[in-house]
């Protein structure tokens, strides 16, 4: 075999925000890696271990290229033929504080005994707050590659490719809005030794402005699909009302206690959190099984130590054309219909917005057809008003319409519409 070396170089921007941990708690319970300029950076160990872990769940990861470490036919050790390099910062950025609380969802048949059935109750000892680098951040970054052939270059491509169109993500919450890229450019170059030695001795591959020394092959991104992959659910929706999604971070303590969850621009944002949450806690109401449940959301059970990725992806939403107010309230005495003393607090919400709303159903979920089913009628919940997002839902807080909706592209809100559940995910709409 002869030397070959290859080097695929990207650059990209957060299509979402990013949440990877230095394992610091200095500031949040989970503070952002920095590198000695202080600018946050993505390790290289976490675009490998993305992308190694994306292409053996497809069945393409091949050990004489990844690397083993004595689990070959013979025991020996091989070593990988892939090399990652940090992924560094070349743009202005913004890291922002989000606050998180986990809430409690059971069904009646999960209660213990004397345990009041509510749900949207926080759990104890789960509130934690985290650092995570704003959305349109840019970053680039290499890959080389030794002695690869055609289709590992391909299969390379092809992860990249399920980078660019939300398949794949990077850090943590990637299934909760956070860690979406965008692929602005992807180029490559080859050398082969010892013919092109000079060639690439003048080559440095930590340049970050020699593009000039790669060809273009950005378009080679669209030849995949991501309904290769997974069902692309893409919302459309209209806020009746106000939402109380609340940042406990607020700049200046004069104007409101709290304020609508925003970006550090100014755009009150629904996070993927939020409509994780939501969803999960209707779709296990309405399917009555937990472990199904858990399969498609996942889980994190720490007393057996047993865990699971979710197979749905929720993007983050960012509210348009509203109207931002700061209401006043006070909890009012039932018996002496007088104020409660300390009850009174003010906060900034945000009514009358439109979003979008982008869901990944991953193809390899148990139960395809049934979680599909039962996901269509939790969409119906929500454009009929009878499923909310966020906090204060009882006083008429996240209620939404929505206005399109389309499969893998195709629109089926005529389906919607009519709570067709069959026509909404993927069958012809009934008449």
């Amino acid at each position: 075999m002869g030397n070959a070396i290859t080097y695929l170089k990207l650059k990209f921007s957060l299509a979402s925000p990013l949440a990877i941990g230095s394992g610091n708690d200095s500031v949040t319970d989970s503070d952002v890696i920095l590198d000695s300029a202080d600018d946050p950076v993505i390790p290289a160990t976490a675009l490998a271990g993305a992308i190694r872990h994306f292409l053996a769940a497809y069945g393409n990861l091949d050990d004489s290229f990844w690397g083993t470490i004595g689990n070959s036919s013979d025991g020996k050790a091989i070593s990988s033929r892939i090399r990652f390099y940090d992924a560094v910062l070349g743009s202005d950025h913004f890291i922002t504080f989000r606050d998180g609380v986990a809430l409690s969802s059971k069904l009646p048949s999960e209660l213990l005994e004397n345990e009041m059935p509510y749900n949207k109750i926080a759990v104890d000892g789960a509130k934690f707050d985290m650092e995570a680098v704003e959305t349109n951040a840019e970053f680039s970054a290499l890959i080389e590659l030794l002695n690869a052939s055609e289709k590992e270059k391909s299969d390379i491509i092809k992860t990249l490719a399920a980078f660019d169109c939300g398949v794949l993500r990077i850090g943590s919450k990637t299934s909760r809005g956070y860690g979406q890229i965008s692929i602005s450019w992807l180029g490559i170059s080859e050398f082969t030794l010892p013919q092109d030695r000079k060639r690439w001795l003048d080559f440095d591959q930590f340049n970050q402005g020699n593009e000039e020394c790669y060809s273009e092959i950005t378009p080679k991104l669209k030849e995949f699909s991501v309904t290769d992959f997974a069902d692309t659910i893409s919302l459309k929706l209209k806020q009746k009302g106000a939402i109380s999604i609340r940042s406990y971070t607020v700049k200046d303590i004069s104007s409101a206690d709290y304020t609508q969850l925003s970006t550090n621009d100014g755009v009150p944002v629904i996070p993927g959190t939020s409509w994780a949450g939501a969803f999960r806690s209707r779709f296990k109401e309405l399917s009555a099984d937990p472990v199904l449940t858990d399969k498609l959301f996942g889980f994190v059970d720490t007393e057996n130590n047993e865990q699971q990725k979710s197979r749905i992806y929720f993007s983050e939403s960012r509210l348009k054309n509203g109207i931002s107010k700061m209401i006043t309230r006070n909890a009012i005495d039932r018996f002496s219909a007088g104020v409660k003393d300390g009850a009174l607090y003010s906060e900034i919400t945000c009514y009358d917005s439109c979003c979008d709303l982008d869901i990944t159903l991953l193809k390899d979920v148990e139960e395809t057809e049934k979680c599909r089913i039962i996901i269509a009628a939790v969409l119906c919940d929500l454009s009929n008003g009878y499923l909310s997002i966020g906090g204060l839902a009882s006083v008429g807080r996240g209620i939404f319409e929505i206005t399109e909706m389309k499969l893998n592209g195709r629109d089926v809100t005529e389906a919607l519409e009519k709570c067709d559940l069959s026509g909404m995910m993927g069958d012809e709409v009934s008449e």
